[in-house]
């Protein structure tokens, strides 16, 4: 399990994220998303104690990720290419995972196989295309057989097959009874996969809950209906002050449940062949959420515990950039883009 607590955090004078407090629970897959610089890979570096917050704690199977014991095993984390070691194969790469995490290197050519490199395990991974940088990225999240995984954008640059593969993975994860913490921008992919939902704009928690949950959230009740006579059901359903459109074959009618509308059309002699609720969608969600007036609302999250201040050290460089030994010391720096 994966949890954030009262998240602050401020570059200079920057406010990057503001009271962020969520879960990811075992089981499940948790949809991360927001728009660009809503402090989604600013929390997950946090999560991964490569980061700071000002206050405010994470915490990875109840206790912070930079004194977990086996950190490969406690949580598998993907935070972007540019993480990867250039000057390092993918076979050395891996190596350097299993030998800080004292796993056994024998599997490294069944996990090079697995990601489809086996091809380039002796190629230096600044030669490596986007879709297979985020592949070695992800086989050393893997490695551990962690019982979390924490993704930042894996879907970028993968083919369909690769996406295919990386849906069935996190699925499985979960199924195992991992948690799964997945930010996407992809958000018809992500809803194929997502549990719950956790909505970020400008560093605060504005929407959160599964996805059932959040579409009851955007608006009255939209039902797909199909009957012998649409024509004659709107006129009735627009008689009862309610929203009809055309949807092909059928009707979309607002503002009417489901069981509202089969009434209808049993008393109105129609014979009814179909009758479905049109959920919001996570795009429409997310669209709706970054237009609303609401948003400025900001729909906090419920408080899951007092945040508690962490002191923050000056670190070596190389050891911000270095928890528990999970990511070799790299030429760049800790980028704060997303």
């Amino acid at each position: 399990m994966i949890e954030v607590q009262g998240l602050n955090k401020t570059y200079g004078q920057k406010q990057v994220l503001t009271n962020v407090s969520f879960r990811a629970d075992n089981g499940l897959v948790t949809g991360f998303v927001g728009p660009n610089g809503a402090g989604k890979s600013t929390t997950m570096r946090i999560i991964a104690a490569i980061e700071n917050p000002d206050s405010g704690i994470t915490l990875v199977d109840r206790e912070p990720f930079s004194k977990a014991s086996t950190p490969a095993r406690t949580l598998g984390a993907y935070l972007g290419g540019e993480y990867l070691p250039n000057h390092m194969t993918a076979a050395e790469y891996l190596a350097y995972i299993c030998k800080a995490n004292k796993l056994d290197k024998a599997s490294i050519p069944a996990l090079l196989e697995m990601v489809e490199l086996s091809h380039a395990a002796n190629k230096p991974i600044s030669s490596f295309s986007l879709g297979m940088r985020q592949r070695a990225g992800l086989v050393a999240a893997l490695a551990g057989d962690p019982a979390n995984l924490m993704l930042d954008e894996p879907v970028n640059g993968l083919d369909p097959m690769g996406v295919q593969w990386l849906r069935g993975v996190i699925r499985q994860q979960a199924a195992a009874g991992h948690a799964v913490l997945l930010s996407s921008h992809l958000l018809s992919e992500l809803e194929l996969v997502a549990d719950r939902v956790v909505m970020l704009d400008k560093g605060v928690v504005v929407r959160m809950g599964s996805m059932n949950a959040l579409s009851n959230q955007t608006g009255p009740v939209r039902v797909l209906v199909k009957t012998s006579n649409n024509s004659l059901l709107a006129n009735y359903v627009r008689q009862q002050g309610c929203q009809v459109e055309n949807a092909g074959e059928m009707i979309l009618v607002t503002g009417l449940a489901p069981e509202q509308l089969a009434d209808l059309a049993f008393k109105s002699g129609l014979r009814l062949s179909h009758l479905e609720v049109k959920h919001t969608n996570l795009e429409e969600l997310f669209m709706s959420t970054a237009s609303s007036a609401e948003s400025a609302a900001r729909i906090q999250a419920p408080p899951q515990a007092t945040p508690l201040p962490v002191h923050r050290q000056k670190q070596p460089r190389h050891a911000r950039q270095q928890p528990n030994q999970q990511y070799p010391q790299q030429e760049q720096g800790v980028s704060h883009g997303r």
